[in-house]
């Protein structure tokens, strides 16, 4: 008995993180079709843009930074009506070496842009536009699937969303 607790006094315990980030899925029309920005991050997975929430920042001048920094865009709108708040724990050893786990929550927004042309910032391998059909095939992660397609369907309710097929009936 007394050499288990002897274990257990010996086994450290990992810290715990928590962070909270914004996020936007983010599209443009092109030939009647919505096209997704997903950047391809070092740690080998394809998401949408987001980051942390800096000291006294409210949501959106996060994610209007946050678009910016990453891909250079400096103009676009916010759709309103849309927020989704992902929940999730990961080990952060992969991604900073230190073994702990995080327990984060991201915000998402949905959003269009005009703007066609990116310049992916060096904390990124490379980023592009996709049909939402590609979208779904390049995101590494089920979770932002399924709220990537919530937005899609809020899109299409609303009117916004509309495909060449659709234009045409």
């Amino acid at each position: 008995m007394a050499r288990n607790a002897k274990i257990n006094q010996s086994k450290q315990k990992k810290k715990i993180k928590f962070e909270i980030s914004v996020g936007i899925f983010l599209f443009r029309r092109e030939k009647g079709k919505c096209l997704w920005l997903l950047l391809h991050y070092p740690a080998g997975h394809w998401d949408f843009i987001k980051g942390h929430i800096e000291k006294n920042e409210k949501i959106e001048e996060t994610i209007r930074r946050e678009v910016l920094e990453e891909t250079g865009i400096k103009s676009f709108k916010i759709i309103p009506h849309f927020q989704k708040t992902l929940d999730y724990w990961f080990n952060n050893k992969r991604y900073t070496g230190e073994d702990e786990m995080v327990h984060k929550k991201v915000i998402f927004l949905l959003g269009e842009t005009k703007e066609k042309k990116i310049q992916i910032s060096s904390e990124h391998l490379e980023g592009g536009w996709f049909t939402t059909e590609e979208t779904l095939k390049t995101l590494t992660f089920n979770n932002v699937k399924k709220y990537f397609l919530q937005a899609v369907a809020f899109l299409k309710k609303s009117g916004i969303y509309q495909n060449k097929q659709n234009a045409k009936k």
